[in-house]
């Protein structure tokens, strides 16, 4: 999933916290989600000429949730859409890692700036990258889904959208002391 997507994922939702805060009224509040997201799907549509499936899955989740957390008077159905659209990513990337090495040359060819070429070395770093991604996203899922049910709708709302992006911190933490203490060592080892 590109930054991009993810953040056009989290702008309807940021729709909702923002009228919710206002409003207190979840009725109001998925409404407009509901008509952001639509309308954000048309102003992507204006802009490049065609849609993009996740995001018209994003939509299209937002839409059918939407409408029946208010048909319902529940806001759960709305509030697990974004584990839903993450489960769809797994399954997305999960598909990539199994791919055979040369579908993935090719598709992340396309990515590449015009005449750089992708090293097929780097796919095996690649799909174990893509794993940790899986378990980084499973680990979201798990904390969205809690938080719908077990938290207020501001706690669920800070750990399915910014709470994606916050959960980085401590793996950031991990690679800065990890590269930390690798070049410690080379230091060490060049002084001897």
């Amino acid at each position: 999933m590109a930054p991009i997507q993810l953040l056009g994922q989290m702008l309807p939702l940021l729709v909702f916290i923002i009228v919710d805060s206002i409003y207190n009224n979840i009725r109001i509040s998925i409404i407009s989600a509901i008509v952001f997201a639509v309308g954000q799907l048309g102003f992507f549509y204006f802009k490049t000429g065609q849609f993009d499936w996740f995001v018209l899955v994003d939509v299209g989740l937002i839409i059918g949730l939407g409408t029946v957390s208010i048909i319902l008077k529940n806001d759960m159905f709305f509030k697990i859409k974004p584990a839903i659209i993450e489960g769809v990513t797994i399954i997305f990337l999960l598909v990539m890692i199994f791919m055979p090495d040369h579908f993935l040359l090719n598709y992340f060819g396309r990515f590449m700036p015009k005449g750089m070429v992708l090293n097929p070395q780097m796919i095996s770093v690649m799909k174990k990258m893509l794993l940790w991604i899986c378990g980084y996203i499973l680990l979201h899922i798990g904390a969205v889904l809690y938080t719908a049910y077990y938290s207020s709708r501001k706690i669920w709302a800070l750990v399915s959208g910014p709470g994606f992006y916050l959960l980085f911190i401590p793996i950031l933490g991990f690679i800065f002391i990890k590269k930390f203490w690798l070049r410690r060592k080379i230091v060490k080892i060049d002084e001897v």
